[in-house]
């Protein structure tokens, strides 16, 4: 089972490891955002036992980052259609996901992006995810 709860610094650590990694072999690091009308009630235990062995969920305030290293944005985006179709008639979900390189090379860029987008996806209708800005 991935890591369930960290600190936001243990996060950004494990992230910027992961960037390094990425830059140097070549490969995408993808982070989902997620976020519950249900204020994320129990959200980041349900997903603990939906993710990929690998995947790394942080749980902050009010919502839940699931970081998944060696995943392109297409891959991503399979998962969160997972997540939602998982957890559909349960929860109400908004997403946002964030690709390195394409949406930023370090963290807090990553970070800064994934929740620009999850406040665009706040906004909008149940299910919503947001991939990219509207600009790209």
């Amino acid at each position: 089972m991935p890591l369930v709860r960290m600190e936001f610094t243990m996060f950004y650590e494990l992230l910027q490891y992961e960037l390094h990694a990425a830059e140097r072999y070549r490969r995408f690091v993808s982070l989902v955002m997620i976020t519950s009308g249900n204020n994320g009630a129990g959200l980041t235990n349900l997903l603990g036992e939906h993710v990929r062995k690998s995947d790394v969920i942080a749980d902050f305030d009010s919502s839940v980052a699931v970081l998944m290293g060696e995943t392109d944005k297409n891959d991503a985006l399979t998962a969160v259609r997972r997540y939602g179709n998982l957890f559909d008639s349960q929860l109400d979900l908004r997403f946002s996901v964030v690709t390195y390189p394409a949406d930023g090379s370090n963290p807090y860029g990553l970070v800064q992006t994934a929740y620009r987008r999850l406040s665009k996806a706040r906004d909008a209708e149940k299910g919503a995810v947001i991939a990219a800005d509207p600009s790209d």
